[in-house]
């Protein structure tokens, strides 16, 4: 039987039984399509398509579903009469992330990026990517982020609880302080600007053009876990008992009870050292528009910019609905943002984030959606 596409998931059982018989192609979601090429109903391109949907819905069709969490966000944001927020803590909306293993304690990642986010050389974007091998060449350092990756990734697929259990036993070069990624970190590796894989290829030899599972939880809908496709960088999500690869990371860096400082209509991230316009315009705009606006925009100063995909989804807070901090970003609506990426394989797409869940998916370039800058 053929691998089962991350939109098989339990609500989907009808979808799933054609898959299994071969009546039904994976391809429109294995490659992030939007609304308005994905099998199920609703109006195309629309971001309310299929919105009567559950949350696992929204991972085969990528629509907007209804409901979900309405938590008011992590609040960990410092305004900048020095009132920090409630939260801070490194959950990550994870439960289940951290825990034991035949090997020890499995360690819980990071809530969010506790370093600067890289972009891929090609872009000219700022923090190129940077890897370096070790000298027995079975493990990478991103000199970006510090992280400390797997290099060459165990052939055989896991369910998510085997492929936590296989990175907390993992000894590479006698270390063994592994576990498997969270979703920020994962999405880290994507190099948006290639694909088939979606990867730096020198640093990170022989990677498969498939689905890799992260540590970090669907909260709304426990069963469901969020993966990375290396085809093209997709930001999913899969019932965790499929099975998909796994790469194992290590890190030390935890990250600090307080994130966001807010001043003047902006939010200053102090782990990704990227400033960003705290509320945004009422108006949708389409992908080029949405970059003219950006570069115009005279917030606090000039430099803005669209961010780049990677650097937007180091906003997303997994743990509520509108998936980002409610505090430093209040009113944020649960819709698709653009990013400045475009789909390496369809120059007439480019890649949004979708703030109820965190997923990434593709959308025309004259589709109306949401516009928030950075700098």
């Amino acid at each position: 039987m053929r691998e089962r596409s991350p939109c098989y998931l339990r609500s989907c059982s009808l979808l799933g039984a054609l898959a299994a018989l071969g009546l039904f192609g994976a391809g429109a979601c294995d490659s992030g399509l939007a609304a308005e090429q994905q099998p199920a109903g609703g109006d195309a391109g629309s971001d309310n398509a299929g919105a009567s949907g559950s949350l696992s819905d929204a991972g085969a069709n990528g629509n907007n579903p209804a409901g979900g969490a309405t938590n008011a966000g992590s609040g960990n944001a410092l305004n900048d009469s020095g009132t920090g927020g409630a939260d801070g803590g490194s959950s990550d909306g994870m439960s289940g992330a951290a825990g034991e293993s035949a090997c020890g304690a499995i360690p819980a990642p990071n809530a969010w990026a506790s370093w600067v986010m890289p972009n891929p050389p090609p872009s000219g974007l700022p923090n190129p990517a940077s890897y370096t091998p070790s000298v027995s060449g079975n493990q990478v350092s991103d000199n970006v982020t510090g992280l400390v990756w797997e290099r060459n990734v165990d052939s055989q697929l896991f369910t998510w609880n085997e492929a936590k259990q296989y990175c907390g036993c993992l000894t590479i070069d006698g270390l063994a302080d592994w576990r498997l990624p969270s979703r920020i970190e994962l999405a880290s590796l994507v190099d948006w600007t290639t694909a088939s894989p979606s990867i730096d290829s020198d640093a990170f030899p022989a990677t498969t053009s498939e689905n890799f599972w992260t540590s970090s939880l669907v909260t709304t809908d426990p069963g469901l876990v969020y993966l990375v496709y290396f085809l093209n960088g997709h930001t999913t999500y899969s019932d965790m008992d499929y099975r998909y690869r796994a790469r194992c990371v290590r890190s030390s860096k935890a990250a600090p009870a307080v994130r966001y400082r807010i001043a003047n209509s902006t939010v200053y991230d102090t782990q990704t050292k990227l400033t960003w316009q705290q509320a945004i315009p009422k108006s949708l705009y389409a992908w080029a528009d949405a970059k003219t606006y950006c570069s115009a925009l005279s917030l606090d100063g000039s430099g803005w910019r669209l961010p780049s995909i990677n650097e937007l989804q180091t906003l997303v807070d997994e743990s509520t609905n509108p998936a980002i901090d409610g505090t430093a970003f209040p009113m944020t609506p649960s819709e698709y943002f653009w990013s400045s990426s475009a789909v390496v394989n369809d120059a007439a797409r480019a890649w949004t984030a979708f703030f109820t869940n965190g997923s990434t998916y593709s959308f025309a370039l004259t589709a109306p959606k949401n516009v928030r800058c950075v700098r």
